[in-house]
């Protein structure tokens, strides 16, 4: 095949692409039974905060998986190669803010067993107007981040396959809150595990491929 042909999803691709969106469903549906079924009486914190006893192993891979969206699978690459090795500097100052946060902020809000930490900006400031300030500021970021980074690996998508943009967009938006609606903060963490898998199998895949051309 030549390197300027057009390469489009085949049939096993479409098979592994809904697999993958099925079991992150399976997971939601798998611990809405297991909530229903269990003599544990289903609270709210139960279902938002896990039942605060999650293993740490799921925990730290959700929270890893959590920065690492499509910004900074494709931007980042982009960003190195035509701006060079400089943004190996923004590390540090990740490194150096998940020090700090380690630090000062996590034996702070820790003992607290808030459920987020909104609740500690109407403690600290006794004003449920300062945390409703907070809430407002993190929605809007958090529509903001999301919208690029469901937009980026849409058009990726659409470029391969032709599945259009936005079907792209809504397709994993139901997906994502189908299980995060059934299954709570267990489902949503077990299925960053999950597809912390994909994403590291897809990265792989692509540097044995690089090697394999450079090699050969």
């Amino acid at each position: 095949m030549a390197d300027d042909e057009v390469r489009n999803f085949e049939t096993w691709d479409w098979v592994l692409f809904a697999a993958m969106l099925a079991v992150s469903a399976g997971i939601g549906i798998f611990y809405a039974v297991k909530e229903f079924c269990s003599e544990k009486k289903n609270t709210t914190g139960e279902f938002l905060m896990g039942g605060r006893n999650m293993q740490l192993f799921p925990v730290a891979v959700s929270i890893l998986v959590s920065f690492m969206s499509a910004i900074l699978i494709l931007g980042t690459p982009a960003e190195m190669y035509t701006a060079g090795t400089l943004y190996f500097t923004y590390l540090l100052g990740m490194i150096l803010a998940i020090i700090l946060s380690t630090i000062f902020f996590v034996p702070l809000l820790y003992p607290l067993t808030l459920t987020s930490s909104f609740e500690y900006l109407e403690l600290r400031f006794n004003s449920k107007y300062a945390k409703l300030t907070g809430t407002l500021i993190m929605i809007v970021q958090q529509i903001l981040y999301m919208g690029i980074a469901s937009y980026a690996p849409s058009t990726a998508l659409e470029a391969v396959t032709g599945f259009l943009t936005w079907a792209t967009i809504i397709t994993v938006g139901c997906v994502s809150t189908f299980y995060t609606f059934l299954g709570g903060m267990k489902a949503v963490v077990w299925t960053d595990v999950f597809q912390s898998v994909i994403m590291i199998a897809g990265l792989l895949a692509i540097v044995i491929q690089v090697n394999g051309r450079f090699l050969y």
